[in-house]
């Protein structure tokens, strides 16, 4: 059998080493949709554990030199679903990648109305123009707080805002409007106190698979303490939960909707609990594989003794295993940055290719490199972006798996100026904490 990985950012690059081991993958193929990712996996096809893997420009080749039933394609994140839609109604096996689950993602007002009718939802209101927004703002109560998120999935998450008043979120949508060069559409969303939690579940098709809902807590500001800008995600804890409770009803909800578009893949929800009544408050969708989810959800699933092609299987066929995520392990990440991170231009990066960056093999399953290249046998970054690499660690209890992780994995990340937080396990604790007391899990 063969996959293809159609990749709109290079995000899913670190599946290959791990589909590279399994016996029965003969080819693994990768196309950088956006150009600007053209380097990305260049030259690693002559490093052993890299060693099926083709780059190709366009996905034609692969369904030019392969068989309807012999392939399976993996569309890694958003913005591919119209693809997606055109190779399974082909008669190919896709996993993610679906006009749907693009939209739901993308446009926060569909979300949001969709979402109306399954649970609970903070006042939110679109704008198209930044004139309206800013008016909107300053007619509310001053002291009201607000959250600001772009609709344009281009837009780097340093624009989703949480100010401290209205006078706050009018200075910084001002300072946003002065070098906007994104659509111009946004949502105004009512800030709710509480605490922040996504769950997920991976969908074959017909339902979700038994005992892959995950229970995960993010912390994406830049710095300790959640100082600085926003990335894709700093730091995060999560782990599977058993079938029942609340997160559980709430994912069910959508299965007609999922089942009608053929969807295959993960969608995970994010929500926030109000502090005053316990109740989820839907805040946005993850339509597709998530960063850095994917590389604990990969780590959960390896840590129980299974492959994650396993579980691309079992959507892939439809199958239900309600064996590949443990029950009892939770798992942690940090996120490797390089200077000019976190708010680089594509130009600024460029200075950062060619670097190499090394780790302690025997710790291999634990690293999860995005933005990488082949040179001269080594293992360098291909100068794309300042977002490096994940290192994960899964264990029976929070500080163990947080101290395997800084003790023993990251010590030996070989990678010049590498930047990363020191703080990973203090929020989520105290979440899942909170969730406890609210009777939630």
């Amino acid at each position: 059998m063969k996959y293809l990985i159609i990749s709109t950012c290079s995000l899913g690059l670190f599946l290959v080493p791990r589909l590279n081991k399994i016996k029965e993958v003969e080819k693994i193929y990768f196309q950088n949709v956006d150009s600007h990712y053209k380097t990305s996996g260049k030259g690693l096809e002559e490093l052993d554990d890299w060693s099926k893997l083709e780059v190709i420009p366009e996905y034609a080749k692969a369904l030019n030199e392969s068989n309807k039933n012999e392939l399976i394609i993996v569309i890694d994140d958003v913005g591919a679903g119209d693809t997606g839609k055109f190779l399974r109604d082909q008669g190919y096996k896709v996993i993610g990648g679906t006009p749907f689950t693009d939209r739901i993602e993308e446009d926060r007002q569909f979300a949001t109305d969709l979402m109306g009718r399954i649970m609970d939802v903070p006042p939110s209101t679109s704008f198209d123009s930044w004139q309206e927004a800013i008016q909107f703002v300053k007619s509310q109560n001053k002291e009201a707080r607000f959250v600001f998120k772009p609709n344009d999935s281009e837009a780097s998450k340093e624009f989703t805002y949480v100010s401290k008043d209205v006078k706050d979120m009018v200075s910084k949508m001002q300072q946003f409007r002065s070098t906007w060069k994104y659509k111009e559409s946004f949502q105004i969303q009512e800030f709710i106190k509480g605490t922040e939690v996504d769950f997920s579940g991976y969908f074959n098709g017909k339902e979700f698979i038994e005992n892959s809902m995950l229970i995960y807590f993010e912390n994406k500001a830049f710095m300790d303490k959640d100082i600085g800008p926003a990335t894709g995600g700093s730091i995060a804890v999560e782990f599977a939960y058993p079938p029942k409770g609340i997160f559980w009803d709430i994912l069910n909800k959508l299965k007609p909707a999922l089942q009608k578009v053929g969807y295959r893949g993960q969608l995970a929800i994010n929500s926030i609990v109000s502090e005053k009544d316990h109740k989820p408050y839907f805040l946005e969708f993850c339509g597709r594989f998530g960063y850095p989810s994917l590389p604990i959800d990969v780590t959960l699933v390896e840590d129980g003794g299974k492959e994650f092609h396993n579980l691309l299987m079992a959507m892939a066929n439809g199958e239900q295993n309600k064996n590949l995520f443990p029950l009892k392990k939770i798992a942690v990440t940090v996120s490797v940055f390089v200077p000019p991170t976190p708010t680089a231009e594509p130009y600024m990066m460029e200075g950062t290719q060619g670097e190499v960056i090394s780790w302690d093999k025997k710790w291999d399953r634990y690293f999860f490199p995005y933005y990488i290249m082949g040179e001269k046998g080594k293992m360098v970054l291909c100068g794309t972006n300042t977002w490096i690499l994940n290192v994960t660690c899964a264990d029976d209890t929070l500080d163990g798996a947080v101290s395997m992780l800084y003790e023993t994995y990251l010590p030996t990340l070989q990678l010049k100026n590498m930047m990363y937080r020191s703080d990973l396990g203090i929020s989520a604790k105290k979440r899942i904490q909170a969730l406890r007391e609210y009777k939630l899990i």
